[in-house]
């Protein structure tokens, strides 16, 4: 065998990421206040702020998670934005283990939302595999900024919160399957 028949394609940065340059993504660049299922408690959501930019190094789009409170947990990565699925992938990557979001492109108001695959964490070191709706949406400049952390029944932005991951699935933007 040949050395090179036991290597993956060699695919140059732009294939890696969906073939973008930087004008062709821009509308995506910026704040986004990202909700999900808490799990820590099931009856409430979790609320923190994933930002997306331009790396002129990496020419792609980066991301990076900030506001929160589990803050040993948050995640930063790279952003795919391939032609051919009109999704949108924010994978993270650290030693092997991977994390990831795939999110439908932005609707009229800028919302993506989806499904997010990762561990949680589990009894002592035990981790366990877990998929769940994932909302974004636009944090925009001189609007109120949004609440960050565990939103249990009873906050304030509750019910609005649980309301945009409730889209995720009953609009379509993902399915959840269960056995």
């Amino acid at each position: 065998m040949r050395a090179t028949d036991h290597e993956l394609p060699k695919h140059d940065k732009f294939t890696r990421y969906g073939h973008y340059a930087r004008p062709a993504v821009q509308w995506i660049e910026g704040a986004y206040l990202t909700i999900r299922p808490s799990f820590g408690n099931p009856t409430a959501v979790y609320a923190y702020c994933t930002e997306i930019r331009w790396d002129d190094t990496a020419s792609a789009l980066t991301f990076r998670e900030r506001e929160r409170t589990d803050e040993a947990f948050t995640q930063f990565g790279t952003v795919a934005v391939p032609n051919q699925s009109g999704h949108v992938y924010l994978v993270t990557n650290r030693h092997g283990q991977h994390r990831l979001i795939t999110v439908s492109r932005p609707t009229i108001s800028g919302e993506m939302h989806g499904i997010l695959a990762t561990l949680k964490v589990g009894r002592g070191s035990q981790l366990t595999p877990v998929a769940a709706p994932i909302a974004f949406v636009p944090i925009r400049d001189g609007t109120r900024p949004p609440v960050f952390g565990q939103i249990a029944p009873g906050h304030a932005a509750f019910d609005a919160y649980k309301a945009l991951l409730r889209r995720t699935t009953a609009e379509d933007f993902a399915v959840l399957m269960c056995g």
